[in-house]
């Protein structure tokens, strides 16, 4: 995989022949070796910021494969695994016999091992959300501030206050000022709502509780936007098994999915891979969103140049 991701990085290699679908890449592909927001000290001059916000979707995926395949290890070495397997005795084995919780049966060390992992995986996932929430914040604001100080490492300090200040906010708050600041028309639901799935399963075992419920609604729920692949035997997922070469449509598909008050939270796997593209998405409107402020055609040119006046 290059060091640019497009669509087809991100977990679309379907190996199936496709047919003449034309589909809209969620990034254009291309090749810069900066980071995403860097601040350039002159000798003659104030300095100057450089950011580029199509690079955001490049240090996300690359965090979120990462996540995928720990996922995906997780999940498989989980289902796997055989009651049979478990059950035969080990040459050493820890018993207490005056235990004061009962003895769990197989499919219940399943579900206890299976919410604890899903704990950590959706721990990592809101986690790299929130790093990237920040950044794409500090991208703009460095971008729209006014100049502080006499050199641009005096700007840049002033940046890291403001982004100190946006770190200990909430998030949903964070994502009500990326939104109000971008005037962003899409919604940022899913960021939200994956965060909400991670409070429910560090804080209520992923039982819904009415607190996680939406107001007015006895539910909570999770919106997804992600690219269905079609075939002339229907719809082919992550996980199906496909023999030979089929034809193959790609269209986007908006759904949504509830848990009810009392319903303990659980994605499948081909779930979670909706989840991903939902994520994307997300961050796809964000960058959008911040060459439109700043009214830069990133067809044109992906790095946005800030170039202070040295009155």
């Amino acid at each position: 995989m290059s060091n640019c991701h497009r669509i087809s990085d991100v977990g679309m290699h379907s190996h199936v022949k496709r047919g003449n679908e034309k589909t809209q890449p969620l990034y254009k592909g291309y090749t810069i070796n900066h980071v995403p927001i860097s601040y350039q000290v002159s000798t003659d001059s104030y300095g100057q910021v450089r950011a580029t916000p199509l690079l955001l979707a490049n240090t996300l995926n690359s965090k979120m494969e990462q996540w995928f395949q720990n996922y995906k290890f997780t999940y498989l070495a989980i289902n796997q695994l055989a009651e049979s397997d478990y059950s035969k005795a080990l040459q050493l084995e820890y018993i207490y016999s005056l235990r004061t919780l009962e003895l769990r049966k197989f499919s219940e060390i399943y579900s206890d091992v299976k919410m604890e992992v899903d704990l950590l995986n959706y721990h990592q996932l809101v986690k790299i959300i929130h790093e990237h929430i920040e950044l794409a914040y500090k991208i703009y604001i460095s971008l729209k501030e006014c100049k502080k100080g006499d050199t641009i490492l005096e700007f840049e300090k002033h940046i890291e206050t403001l982004c100190s200040k946006f770190h200990s906010k909430k998030f949903p708050e964070k994502l009500n000022i990326i939104t109000d600041d971008l005037s962003l028309s899409a919604s940022l639901d899913t960021l939200s709502q994956i965060n909400k799935v991670r409070n429910c399963l560090e804080h209520r075992a992923g039982i819904v509780s009415k607190r996680d419920c939406e107001p007015s609604k006895n539910y909570m729920s999770i919106k997804f936007r992600y690219p269905r692949i079609d075939s002339p035997n229907g719809e082919i997922t992550p996980s199906s098994y496909i023999k030979g070469r089929q034809t193959t449509n790609i269209n986007f598909i908006d759904e949504t999915k509830i848990f009810r008050q009392g319903e303990k939270i659980s994605f499948t796997f081909d779930e979670n891979t909706k989840l991903i593209f939902s994520l994307n998405v997300c961050f796809k409107s964000i960058i959008d969103g911040t060459y439109d402020f700043f009214n830069v055609n990133q067809e044109k040119t992906e790095t946005i140049l800030r170039e202070f006046k040295n009155v």
